[in-house]
């Protein structure tokens, strides 16, 4: 097949964008800083469409006319993004985010679409034929295409929804909500572009048996906009292990003077320590000040940062059990609460502070 130079631009782009979906995807998914829930997600969103964008790659390449007995491997996960995004965007903003029973009826459809392919991506290519001359071609394309965009789209509109209900709230929150509507909002106008060539292909090709993507040149637009949600992917992943990147400055004044109420305010006052993206840097940003001078204000105290924050979050728990939280929220629900990324880390943390577990903590509560 010959590649002209509108495809090979793709190709190029795409490539870069699939590197760097699969190996951010997959140290995202790893990581263990933060919330282990959030990682996960999102490391899934970059690596489902990563491999999403390389079935469309082989498609457009000419891998697949080729090589027929590759058709319908299991790369295809374009019901996944959406419902990745919204529950993602869940477990950044929402501490006590879990993925229950109720959370992955979302997934259920992109199950089914990784279910499918995957039972006939390893058959015959006389098997595969059959199934696209008698379903998939006269009616299976379409249904998939349809729901595609309103599984995207509904599910980034109901991410721009949840976060504008979460902006008012928490000070870690606002910079934290601002990235994630900008993030929602140019995904859904880069997969506007796929939607509207879709349904201009279907009704070119219905009604004047027009092929809209045997002109070069005039399918770019849409070839590149895939090639570029990849791209944006990518550098979002980077921006959500960075959070000082988004969090402005709480202090204009670039001085140390009163550090201590300054400190106090964030934590007390304004709890930035319930983000468990929460970092030193994150705070040297908030203080406007360097990591270097945050760093020798704990050491100068007998403390460390990560020590003052976790003795914050196990304060917020114990305010919590107090205020009868616990009648409605398991201990790991007000673990989430209070700023902890995992069950793990949680108590581990309380057990060094108190002394005791959660749960010896809350059965003695109790008894008094």
């Amino acid at each position: 097949m010959q590649i002209g130079p509108d495809t090979l631009i793709v190709l190029i782009i795409s490539g870069f964008g699939i590197l760097l979906c699969l190996s951010v995807g997959g140290y995202i998914w790893m990581r263990q800083d933060g919330k282990r829930v959030a990682n996960i997600l999102l490391g899934l969103l970059l690596i489902t469409y990563s491999l999403d964008l390389l079935n469309s790659l082989f498609a457009t390449t000419g891998v697949y006319s080729a090589y027929q007995f590759l058709y319908f491997i299991p790369l295809i996960f374009s019901f996944s993004l959406g419902p990745l995004f919204y529950l993602f965007v869940k477990a950044r903003i929402q501490p006590g985010f879990r993925m229950d029973k109720k959370q992955f009826v979302h997934l259920v459809l992109p199950a089914i679409q990784f279910g499918f392919y995957l039972s006939v991506g390893f058959r015959s290519a006389e098997y595969k034929s059959w199934l696209w001359r008698t379903f998939i071609q006269p009616y299976g394309q379409y249904i998939e295409s349809i729901l595609v965009i309103f599984l995207t789209v509904g599910y980034l509109v109901a991410a721009l929804i949840l976060i504008k209900k979460e902006l008012p709230s928490a000070l870690w929150k606002h910079p934290v909500c601002q990235w994630l509507k900008r993030f929602a909002f140019v995904l859904l106008i880069l997969y506007s572009i796929s939607f509207i060539y879709e349904i201009m292909d279907w009704v070119l090709w219905n009604y004047f048996e027009y092929n809209l993507y045997n002109i070069p040149w005039l399918d770019f637009p849409l070839k590149l906009s895939q090639a570029l949600i990849s791209i944006y992917n990518g550098y979002n992943a980077f921006i959500y292990q960075q959070q000082s990147i988004i969090t402005p400055s709480n202090y204009p004044d670039k001085t140390d003077n009163d550090l201590e109420s300054r400190m106090d305010e964030l934590l007390r006052v304004k709890q930035v320590h319930l983000d468990p993206e929460f970092d030193l840097s994150t705070m040297a940003k908030m203080l406007n000040i360097h990591r270097n001078k945050v760093s020798k204000y704990f050491s100068s105290k007998g403390q460390n940062f990560r020590s003052v924050i976790n003795q914050a979050r196990v304060q917020n728990f114990i305010d919590l059990v107090e205020a009868g939280r616990h009648q409605e929220l398991t201990i790991l629900g007000l673990a989430y609460e209070s700023g902890f990324s995992s069950k793990a880390t949680f108590n581990r943390v309380f057990t060094e502070i108190k002394g005791k577990t959660p749960s010896q903590f809350i059965k003695e509560l109790k008894a008094t």
